[in-house]
């Protein structure tokens, strides 16, 4: 018989830096800029492409050639508002959670954070409200709670810059700051 010793259990609270655009144009055309900004391949047949390739540059190389303009690819896309919609119960509206990230990044931050794998792929979430349609993102460089290292920080916080462009773009405005180190807006 296996001595095995006690399972050991963290908790702690991280407080979120939530960004949310808010725009006045409709879901569709929200929806549609959004994407636009991210690589959207057939991911089954992608994954399996990468999964043969051996060589990491070849793999970057494949990777970047997937990519959209933010850098980012769409990894998994929930339709919320399908389900909503069929519950007779409840006031429609449309709602998708995009899960998006790029294998080359999420490398680079878990290489010196294996916890970082946590934080990435991201999530960004489009929803209608009825004082417009909702952009909401929570930054990885908030949410990780101080345990990233310093080159795994970095490249959280090109990764928040890229996703936040990517929805100031989508709603037709400019990017909320990040806030610097010392908490204040840059």
């Amino acid at each position: 018989m296996m001595d095995a010793a006690a399972p050991q259990v963290s908790r702690w609270t991280v407080a979120l830096d939530r960004h949310e655009y808010v725009s006045t144009a409709g879901f569709d055309e929200i929806h549609a800029a959004v994407l636009a900004g991210l690589g959207r391949p057939d991911f089954a047949a992608f994954v399996e492409r990468i999964d043969a390739i051996g060589n990491w540059d070849d793999f970057k190389a494949a990777v970047e050639a997937q990519a959209g303009s933010s850098g980012l690819l769409v990894f998994l896309e929930l339709d919320i508002g399908s389900v909503i919609v069929r519950d007779p119960a409840a006031a429609a509206y449309r709602s998708v959670r995009i899960i998006a990230g790029n294998p080359v990044t999420m490398e680079s931050m878990t290489r010196t954070t294996p916890g970082a794998a946590a934080f990435a792929p991201v999530t960004i979430l489009v929803f209608e409200a009825a004082d417009g349609v909702h952009l909401r993102y929570d930054t990885i460089t908030s949410a990780e709670g101080g345990e990233l290292s310093a080159e795994a920080t970095a490249i959280a916080q090109h990764l928040d810059e890229a996703v936040l462009t990517l929805l100031a773009d989508a709603a037709g405005t400019v990017p909320i700051a990040l806030p610097s180190e010392d908490g204040r807006s840059q």
